[in-house]
């Protein structure tokens, strides 16, 4: 056989194997239940879901006496994704209602969190009816909230014959937004939108007496949103426009500082909305009412004050004490405390560190000072100079990874899969034990849910332009660490016979303070190396 033919046969043969690797796409309607499962060789099942109108649906999926807790998302015709409904909390069964408002062919995909895997119904039945829409007229300027009980807003635009309008829509919670999505008013066909992850767009309509449709639909989590409608000439102008314009003889809009580089915030009402908090997200505090609260360097009030957090902001829990009085946070950039009672928390919580300050003992000079362990002696106890530390931060697992995360099961090409991570942090990594070296961030920098096969070993390394380390969270709970590794600054780590499951990767410096960029490798082929 020529060298040619050989090569068309091999070809052909991987593309075959490419096809029969990927889920089918099962057809499913409304009113309709349909069994799938989830397995290594399948890890996500998808579902196609044709709508001839407008309407609410809900979405049910339930683990059939098996291990897995089941995730899904739906994807509209035009690629947005509409929904997504986490799993963080091990449910056997997840449902959400979901506003379909686009006509055509949706894609449910149903999948496993953390790796679980079993059989699953999915159930899709009729909701409520959607609710007719809202006229939005130049100068209407609405605050409202789309959440898991008001899953939809809608507003009915009319184009103006004499000139352009800007139609601005934004969310208004920090860490959440919604889907906006602008359609034809006539028709229904998608003409522009948003998806969660950019919060918010300015959409430019022609002049013309063509009428327009915006959508705001829940995401997964519940968002503030603000929606305005204003003249490009300036005749009438929404709150927050760079120059007073009169909008009535007697209302003047006083301009206010803009909240995203395209669009711009109305003025402060006398009530203002304190920042949600995502339950399906990352843990995070928010001042339980209007007032700024302080962030210490340390769980208790006799620590300094490193900053504050203020009622509009939020912080990433980092760690807690055992009995939730305080929590360690990020915010300005900053690591500190705040107390349990001053703050709201929210978010994915469970799996958060639990931190244990030194044992500290009160006496009448101080409100507290150290205790002397077992090999120190009398005279080492503390004066009334003596500082405090506080707590060290610790490797947190739960956070959602730096650098994002990806699913490969064994045999996955291109072999090495790579991405580009800078080290460091404020992590001392070597509280883990023998072995473990360098400054790495809390969260991981990446995440890897990995199917195994018949490859032996499964190899993760790091090429970067400086002294690296590198810790790893395997499957089974345990932690791997290394820092040189092929006679370089760069380091490998190795599992053989490896299990299937998540590996969470942190990147160390090996020196504090220091930041390296590189690339993150990984293989199941012992030849690739730094």
């Amino acid at each position: 056989m020529s060298l040619r033919k050989v090569l068309i046969f091999v070809i052909v043969m991987m593309c075959a194997i490419g096809v029969s690797a990927q889920a089918d796409v099962v057809p499913v309607a409304v009113g309709e239940n349909v069994t799938g499962e989830i397995s290594p060789a399948t890890p996500r099942a998808v579902f196609s879901l044709s709508i001839d109108m407008p309407q609410n649906v809900v979405i049910q999926v339930l683990s059939l006496g098996s291990q897995l807790e089941p995730t899904f998302r739906v994807i509209d015709p035009s690629g947005v994704v509409l929904q997504g409904v986490d799993n963080a909390t091990g449910r056997s069964n997840v449902e959400a209602t979901v506003s379909l408002t686009g006509i055509g062919a949706y894609r449910i995909e149903v999948a496993g969190s953390f790796g679980t895997s079993g059989g699953f119904l999915l159930s899709i039945r009729e909701g409520d009816p959607l609710d007719a829409p809202e006229p939005l007229l130049p100068g209407d300027a609405i605050t409202e909230r789309v959440d898991a009980n008001a899953t939809r807003q809608a507003y009915l635009i009319d184009g103006n014959p004499s000139g352009f309008l800007v139609l601005i829509a934004e969310s208004r919670s920090g860490n959440t937004s919604p889907v906006f999505l602008l359609r034809s008013g006539e028709g229904g066909d998608l003409l522009g939108s948003a998806g969660a992850t950019l919060g918010g767009a300015r959409f430019r309509l022609p002049p013309g007496d063509t009428s327009y449709l915006l959508e705001v639909l829940f995401s997964g989590a519940a968002s503030d949103y603000f929606v305005c409608l204003e003249n490009e000439n300036g005749a009438v102008r929404c709150p927050g426009s760079s120059t007073p314009i009169s909008v009535n003889p007697t209302v003047v809009i006083p301009p206010t500082q803009p909240v995203f580089a395209t669009s711009t915030l109305p003025p402060l009402a006398t009530s203002i909305p304190l920042p949600t908090i995502n339950p399906t997200g990352a843990c995070m505090v928010a001042t339980a009412g209007t007032t700024t609260v302080n962030v210490r360097s340390g769980p208790g009030t006799n620590f300094s004050i490193l900053t504050q957090l203020s009622p509009f902001q939020t912080g990433l829990v980092l760690g807690r004490l055992a009995d939730g009085t305080w929590y360690q946070i990020n915010v300005n950039s900053i690591t500190g405390w705040v107390s349990g009672t001053v703050v709201r928390v929210g978010g994915m919580c469970a799996a958060i560190s639990i931190i244990i300050p030194p044992t500290l003992t009160p006496t009448a000079t101080l409100p507290m000072t150290f205790t002397p362990s077992a090999t120190l002696m009398a005279t080492n106890t503390p004066t009334a100079t003596a500082t405090l530390p506080g707590p060290q931060p610790t490797l947190n697992f739960s956070l959602p990874p730096n650098y994002g995360s990806t699913a490969l099961t064994s045999g996955f090409v291109p072999d090495p899969f790579q991405v580009g991570i800078t080290s460091g942090g404020s992590v001392n990594v070597t509280y883990l034990g023998s072995g473990c070296r360098g400054f790495a961030t809390a969260a991981p920098d990446f995440s890897v849910n990995y199917t195994s096969g018949a490859f032996p070993t499964l190899r993760f390394y790091f090429i970067g332009s400086g002294d690296s380390t590198m810790v790893i969270n395997s499957p089974s709970g345990s932690y791997f660490c290394n820092d040189d590794s092929f006679g370089t600054l760069n380091p490998t780590i190795d599992f053989s016979s490896p299990s299937s499951g998540r590996y969470d990767i942190w990147i160390g410096s090996f020196s504090s303070g220091t930041f390296i960029s590189g690339t993150l490798s990984v293989t199941e082929s012992t030849g690739n190396h730094p």
